[in-house]
């Protein structure tokens, strides 16, 4: 198990260099990890725009005069025509970027949804967790959640979680047909005790308190092994997600990272959750995750 984020970055040298193509906005901290992970011997960065014409002694730099989205839309066709193996944007994030994605099956896995996977060491025990969906999906249904927790137990397992354990959270425990997240995550749960997310435990619904505290849990009545064990956070919605992320960043020394999930490649971006110097993890995680690719 990948225990610490100085695990990760020990580990995700890949067999052979991944060449990476690099697009979107000229960002400091992100061409200095690319150069990083360069050195380290992680990738061939490949540049395709005009912010890595000052890197042309390090990189090949593809349609160096061309705007963002043009630039944007060429880098994905070498992405698409098997001229990188990785892609790594930039930014700016937005709705028009995630739907240029899509538009390729050789980019987005068969029958899945995108999704965004935040990494972090819990402060009070070190513990690896994750937290979805943190940047994309709104206001994600039944089905949607069901592909948000199918990716997220695929980076667990990548991170070496072997049996993930995941709380379906909501306002309250138990399940009120007023709120319609509480039945989402009951039917998840019990979608898991069909096994049908494997041998992943979906425990909900969850409210916060319980889902961190095994004897919260135990006082409300409910028994399982997921809560204060908690490996996978999902969220009933990106609100929720979001400001818990900023509260988590803020209230005290806890790096975070993430990583893109979904994809039939590794896309490796930055959520605006993360700080700047989160670069080099998340491209240790896109590596990482998408290994068998």
């Amino acid at each position: 198990m990948h225990a610490s984020f100085q695990g990760i970055i020990e580990s995700a040298r890949p067999k052979e260099r991944r060449r990476v193509v690099i697009s979107g906005k000229r960002n400091s901290a992100a061409l200095a990890a690319v150069l990083t992970a360069q050195d380290k011997g992680w990738i061939d960065p490949v540049g395709c725009n005009g912010a890595s014409l000052k890197l042309r002694d390090k990189m090949d730099v593809y349609c160096a005069d061309s705007d963002i989205w043009h630039a944007r839309e060429d880098a994905l066709r070498v992405l698409d025509e098997g001229e990188a193996e990785a892609l790594l944007d930039m930014g700016p994030l937005d709705e028009r970027f995630f739907s240029l994605l899509i538009k390729s099956d050789t980019r987005i896995k068969k029958n899945h949804l995108l999704s965004y996977v935040t990494v972090f060491t819990a402060p009070k025990n070190d513990r690896m967790t994750l937290f979805t969906d943190t940047l994309i999906n709104s206001a994600p249904g039944l089905k949607e959640k069901a592909k948000i927790i199918e990716n997220a137990i695929h980076v667990a397992k990548a991170l070496g979680i072997a049996r993930p354990n995941v709380a379906a959270l909501s306002a309250l425990e138990l399940v009120n047909p007023s709120i319609p997240s509480t039945l989402d995550a009951a039917i998840l749960s019990k979608m898991s005790q069909r096994r049908q997310f494997q041998d992943a435990i979906v425990e909900g619904p969850l409210g916060m308190d319980n889902a961190e505290s095994g004897l919260a849990a135990q006082h409300k009545g409910i028994r399982s092994p997921v809560p204060g064990n908690v490996d996978v956070y999902l969220f009933p919605d990106l609100e929720s997600a979001s400001l818990t992320t900023q509260f988590l960043a803020f209230l005290g020394p806890c790096r975070l990272g993430g990583v893109l999930a979904g994809t039939r490649v590794p896309i490796i971006i930055r959520s605006p959750l993360e700080p700047l110097d989160s670069w080099l993890l998340n491209i240790a995680l896109g590596l990482i995750v998408n290994k068998e690719i």
